[in-house]
């Protein structure tokens, strides 16, 4: 067993030299660890959250609801975009530095004894532990939890906090998921436990096995579309109404931009209307404030300036042609310049058919530090107008707003990581994380 961390950098690389590299599927490993643990998320209630897109904005829609009711809420999101805090956030911020190493440890001890049939704990099934565990010692009252890679078999998917959430389903990760979208909505549907208040915003492909799985679990099921009304204003950024089997409401207003969110904020109403029949008292005023006020990182968000960026964690088509009118919308008039770059097993030809729809002057493609990038080179290879492959992210980052010149607007999407490597390099958002003799981990 490796000696115990003393510093935030020792305990990360305390997690990746004992980390299984790469992803599993299987929950076998994650429930031996947790329950080496003591089952830290046994008895947690709250929210898990699956989607191919609009999961971490519903999460962090409902966390942002229940804060400002006064409660205590652990919110676990992953990717991260600077740092490995920002999974594990605690009462809206993220974990600080001290405890993140003590969990760390914690966790990483257990990892180090575990029956060796089984073979090391992954990354993720780690960090999904570590957030169960800092929620359990800080005495989080409510957890929601974002699912990591589909549902059945993603580490995330040991707990039943009470409510299920299927924000969307798209084709992504087919891989491991299933060619369509009806055998990916198998695989998210499995988060549904028995007895489980369900909220889902699904299309007609995918809504029969959510149907299917909600009835099986004897859960009850709110679909967007049904059950769940959305009644949004004349204008993107105006008013917009929420109708549940609960109530009405109008005069409602998101802090988030684009169109799409209001739909993610109608799951979040419709959820705290479940988490209120579980016991949990979110008013009016948290449900109002708490849509108004809130904020993510890295979605339709403007950092740095002359020229400014425009990031969005976009990264596979369907998330693409959501934010697709609002991009156009912030272009109109202006110098645009795309920086763009993905992992080399996501959809990127798909992304780019899209991006090819705005009037963009020249594009940069680039690449992150992950090992599962695309090459620069071969993503520009694929765009059908002048187009440069720069690497490292800070270059192209630089080449991008030189030629957008200071009143142009640099667009940035196709990748969570790249947009990480972009706000990194304009010094927004947390402090990057130290760097460790590894590669990243997913």
């Amino acid at each position: 067993m490796s000696p115990a961390a003393a510093s935030y950098r020792e305990a990360l690389v305390r997690l990746a030299a004992g980390s299984q590299p790469g992803m599993r599927l299987g929950l076998d490993t994650t429930r031996e660890l947790a329950e080496s643990l003591g089952d830290p998320q046994v008895g947690l209630s709250g929210v898990l959250v699956a989607g191919t897109n609009g999961k971490g904005s519903v999460c962090v829609m409902v966390a942002e609801i229940a804060q400002r009711a006064g409660l205590r809420v652990a919110l676990l999101t992953k990717p991260h975009l600077t740092s490995y805090r920002e999974r594990i956030r605690l009462g809206g911020y993220p974990i600080d530095e001290r405890r993140f190493v003590e969990v760390a440890n914690q966790v990483a001890d257990a990892a180090g004894v575990l029956g060796t049939g089984l073979g090391r704990p992954t990354h993720h099934e780690q960090l999904t532990l570590m957030g169960f565990l800092a929620a359990r010692q800080w005495g989080a009252e409510l957890v929601v939890c974002e699912v990591g890679l589909g549902g059945r078999l993603d580490a995330t998917n040991i707990w039943d906090g009470g409510v299920a959430v299927i924000s969307s389903v798209d084709l992504d990760h087919q891989a491991q998921l299933g060619d369509t979208i009806a055998e990916i909505a198998v695989e998210k549907a499995a988060i549904i436990k028995p007895g489980n208040l369900v909220v889902a915003g699904l299309g007609p492909d995918a809504l029969p096995a959510v149907e299917t799985a909600a009835a099986a679990a004897a859960g009850r099921l709110w679909r967007l579309g049904r059950e769940i009304s959305l009644l949004p204003g004349g204008e993107p950024d105006g008013d917009f109404g929420v109708a549940t089997p609960t109530r009405a409401r109008q005069g409602l207003r998101v802090g988030l931009v684009g169109w799409y969110q209001l739909e993610n904020a109608a799951l979040a109403v419709a959820v705290a209307d479940c988490l209120n029949e579980l016991g949990f008292q979110l008013g009016e005023k948290a449900i109002q404030r708490g849509l108004a006020g809130v904020r993510w990182a890295g979605r339709m968000e403007v950092v740095g300036s002359a020229p400014p960026v425009l990031i969005d964690a976009a990264h596979n088509p369907a998330a693409v042609a959501a934010v697709l009118p609002e991009i156009g919308r912030r272009l109109d008039g202006r110098a645009g310049v795309l920086l763009f770059g993905s992992m080399s097993d996501h959809n990127h030809h798909g992304m780019l058919e899209l991006l090819q729809r705005l009037d963009f002057r020249s594009a940069v493609f680039t690449r992150s530090s992950s090992d599962r990038a695309a090459p620069a080179a071969a993503l520009a290879a694929e765009w059908p107008r002048a187009a440069e492959a720069i690497e490292p992210v800070p270059v192209a980052l630089a080449r991008a707003q030189a030629l957008a010149g200071p009143n142009g607007l640099v667009v940035s999407l196709g990748s969570i990581y790249v947009i990480g490597e972009v706000m990194a390099a304009l010094g927004v958002g947390l402090p990057p994380d130290p760097e460790v003799p590894y590669a990243p981990l997913w």
